[in-house]
Parts: C-alpha cells; sequence; structure tokens
C-alpha cells in the first residue's frame, strides 16, 4: 500500500510539472510589450590606438556589438527589479543543504530547457526561494546559489545561452500566498519570463 501513495505521488508530481511546462510554454510565446517599437541597434567597431587593424581584428572588436543586435540588443543582466514577467514556479530538488540539483530534477530542468529553446531572443529570470525555516542569511544565500546551479546546468547541459538566463537569490522573502511561510513547497524556483 506504501508503494502505490509513492508512486501515486510521483504521477501527480508529473501531471502537475507537464502543466507547468505548458505554462511556461505560454509564458515563452506571449507577445511582448507590443506597445513600444524595438529600437534598432547600430554597431561600430572602436579603435583606441592609431594602427590599422586587419580584417580579422575590426571583426573581433565589432563581434560584442553583434552579438548583442542578433540577441535584440536587450541585456538580461541589466533588466529593472520592476520589469513586466510572467512567472511559473517549480518544485525543483536539490541534493540535501547545498546547491546541487538532484538527479530527481533533471529530468524537468531538460524539459524546461526545451521550452526555453522556443524563443531565443527571450530573457528569463531564474528565482530561488525557500522557507523561513533556519536563519535568514544562510537561506539568502542559498536560495542565490540554487538559482545560479540552475542556470549552469540549463545553459550547460542543453545549450542555452547564459546571458539570457539570471539568478536571484530570494531566500524567504517571498513566501507563497495562502501557505504558512514554513512550509516545504515554498522551497522552489521560479522561471520569470521577461515580457516588458
Amino acid at each position: 500500500m506504501g508503494l502505490m501513495l509513492i508512486a501515486g505521488v510521483g504521477a501527480a508530481q508529473a501531471a502537475s510539472d507537464d502543466e507547468k511546462l505548458k505554462e511556461l510554454e505560454r509564458a515563452m510565446n506571449a507577445p511582448s510589450d507590443t506597445g513600444m517599437a524595438k529600437p534598432k541597434m547600430r554597431t561600430r567597431a572602436i579603435v583606441f590606438d592609431n594602427q590599422p587593424q586587419t580584417g580579422s581584428e575590426a571583426a573581433e572588436s565589432a563581434a560584442p556589438a553583434v552579438a548583442a543586435a542578433a540577441s535584440g540588443g536587450r541585456d538580461c543582466a541589466s533588466l529593472p527589479p520592476d520589469v513586466k514577467a510572467i512567472g511559473v514556479d517549480f518544485a525543483i530538488q536539490f541534493n540535501a543543504g547545498s546547491a546541487t540539483v538532484s538527479s530527481a530534477s533533471q529530468g524537468t530542468l531538460d524539459q524546461i530547457s526545451k521550452v526555453l529553446a522556443l524563443s531565443p531572443d527571450r530573457c528569463v529570470i531564474v528565482e530561488g526561494h525557500t522557507d523561513v525555516s533556519g536563519n535568514f542569511d544562510k537561506n539568502m544565500a542559498l536560495s542565490r546559489d540554487r538559482a545560479t546551479s540552475v542556470v549552469n546546468f540549463i545553459s550547460t547541459r542543453n545549450g542555452i545561452d547564459r546571458k539570457r538566463l539570471v539568478p536571484v537569490g530570494k531566500g524567504s522573502t517571498e513566501t507563497m500566498q495562502n501557505l504558512d511561510a514554513r512550509d516545504p513547497k515554498n522551497r522552489r524556483v521560479v522561471f520569470k519570463v521577461v515580457t516588458g
């Protein structure tokens, strides 16, 4: 009987993850702020010495500007704190007391990566959250480390551009509504797709 209960919980979690993946996909496909036209990016190569550049040197110096133009010119690392975003939370598991992603959540992160690949121009804020149990400062650091670990996993294992992903540690500052702040369900990772 205990095995059926565990299997039932696993099936319920899988169904929940499927719904959240669909929600994340809808967020990735949501229109950006249409009231604002995208500014046209201009690229320039800046030379700081009087030596003439070869063709390859000129291309190298222009590469960052070209890359920024190709990604829509958005610097995901410098998003304002009040940026418009659609958030979807996942119960990503980590090894006890660490920021190492548990093998139980690697498949979920692989599926999330597939959804993120659908819109390669979108910035995504990856927030780590904890419950209020334990030391506030340690929870804040752990949530930041876990968000960074998720970003590294997604970019390294699945080839998602690291520049698109912004890890943020929230600690226990934003517990879930209608839930006791000590409830372990507050330990989650929220993927916020930037829309504005």
